[in-house]
């Protein structure tokens, strides 16, 4: 039988009280299937602080608490139809919850897979093409739900962190990069709102996270980045292109902010930062409206 909200709550907040320290003789796995029906829950704190912060400590635990079969189970799970594609296409509704945090799992899971690999290939290309649908498809860009107490939303930053771990996996080569790449730009161009909950920095994490790769060729990069050149410098419709020119303008703005970082230069490489930045710096000024 399924536990109700109230029930998985208050088994939750005691594991809470004690960091999500697992009790001896409590099978972890089967907690997690306890877990994962209520992974969209409405209710802010059983959702955020208890649900997905004790999935985060449990997985993330170096004793490697679950299996590959049960990664793989858990992974199968959060991309199905009830979870990461639940309702997909509805605004303003509570199921966004659902698909968010079934997305924000697979950080989780694709860090598992690094630090012990049991993702092939094609598995890896499923969990991509999945992602990068379900993002295409994405219709709610709510960041924090104030109505209701309802907390975090935050679609397109659950999909960048995604992303950013995707791309980080050996088995993806230049051609699925460059994909990834390619669906952030679309992202990026929302004409439907201004991002205003830092999605622009969220998408900035993926895009280092593919050159830090180093299969990608300074002629595909700038290519991209170009790409953005005229989607910003449209005029109609109005308002519609104008929203969609400052989200442009704040993603290239955090691009730049984050290669501009000592860190980047250790991660890409110093020649690649600077013409990383060089790039970006031209064309901020080539899209600049004053």
């Amino acid at each position: 039988m399924q536990l109700s909200e109230q029930a998985l709550k208050e088994r939750l907040l005691p594991l809470a009280a004690d960091a999500f320290k697992l009790p001896d003789g409590v099978d972890a796995y089967q907690r997690v299937r306890e877990m994962l029906p209520h992974i969209g829950a409405v209710d802010s704190e059983l959702r955020d602080d208890l649900i997905y912060t004790c999935l985060a400590t449990w997985m993330m635990d170096e004793r490697e608490l679950f299996s590959e079969e049960q990664y793989k189970e858990i992974l199968a799970v959060a991309l199905d139809d009830m979870h990461l594609f639940y309702r997909l296409g509805e605004k303003e509704t509570d199921s966004v919850f659902t698909r968010t945090f079934s997305m924000l799992l697979l950080p989780l899971l694709l860090i598992a897979h690094r630090r012990r690999p049991f993702l092939s290939r094609d598995e890896l290309l499923h969990v991509k093409e999945r992602v990068l649908a379900y993002l295409a498809q994405e219709q709610d860009f709510r960041g924090f739900v104030v109505e209701g107490d309802k907390g975090w939303a935050h679609a397109v930053a659950h999909a960048a962190d995604a992303l950013d771990d995707l791309a980080r996996c050996k088995e993806l080569n230049a051609a699925d990069l460059l994909d990834i790449l390619q669906a952030i730009r679309e992202k990026v161009a929302n004409p439907q709102l201004v991002y205003n909950f830092e999605e622009d920095e969220r998408l900035a994490i993926p895009v280092l996270a593919c050159l830090e790769r180093k299969l990608l060729k300074e002629a595909e990069v700038k290519t991209w980045l170009n790409s953005f050149i005229p989607l910003a410098q449209e005029k109609e419709p109005f308002p519609a292109s104008y929203r969609q020119a400052i989200n442009i303008k704040m993603f290239l703005r955090s691009l730049y902010f984050r290669a501009s970082k000592a860190d980047t230069a250790v991660a890409i490489g110093e020649t690649s930062t600077q013409t990383l930045l060089k790039l970006v710096h031209d064309i901020l000024n080539q899209i600049s409206r004053f």
